[in-house]
């Protein structure tokens, strides 16, 4: 696939694969819906795609809750597609020091650390998740 805004070529395959490993590692998971969960970060990927056309950036947002909820690894995930890819879910994980940290906290340091691709994912995070309680 070819966007034609941003000029960028977006490896379906990869994509494809990283669709494959959400319904697969959040297996019988369901969102409060009622929907199989997977479907949650399909919807993020959908969303950060139209603010960018970086395939890395596409991927994460589809893997962006298997090493919090799943037992999908880092080192899986590097295997499976890239160290970056694997870095940046990580980077998206709320556990730190054995202990979750708040959504706020962790847009604080993803802001801070002007790491711009992982706070559009968890900005289109947090807006569906936010627009499925209203």
């Amino acid at each position: 696939m070819f966007n034609v805004r941003f000029n960028a070529k977006i490896d379906l395959d990869n994509v494809e694969k990283a669709i494959f490993f959400a319904k697969e590692y959040h297996g019988q998971q369901m969102r409060d819906t009622g929907e199989p969960y997977y479907t949650h970060p399909l919807e993020v990927a959908c969303m950060v795609a139209d603010y960018s056309f970086e395939t890395d950036t596409i991927i994460t947002a589809i893997l962006h809750d298997t090493i919090e909820d799943t037992s999908l690894t880092q080192e899986d995930i590097a295997e499976a597609f890239s160290i970056k890819i694997a870095e940046q879910v990580s980077d998206l994980t709320r556990i730190s020091d054995n202990k979750k940290i708040s959504s706020r906290q962790m847009i604080k340091t993803l802001r801070l650390q002007n790491k711009k691709d992982l706070l559009l994912i968890k900005l289109c995070d947090r807006y569906i998740i936010l627009k499925l309680y209203q």
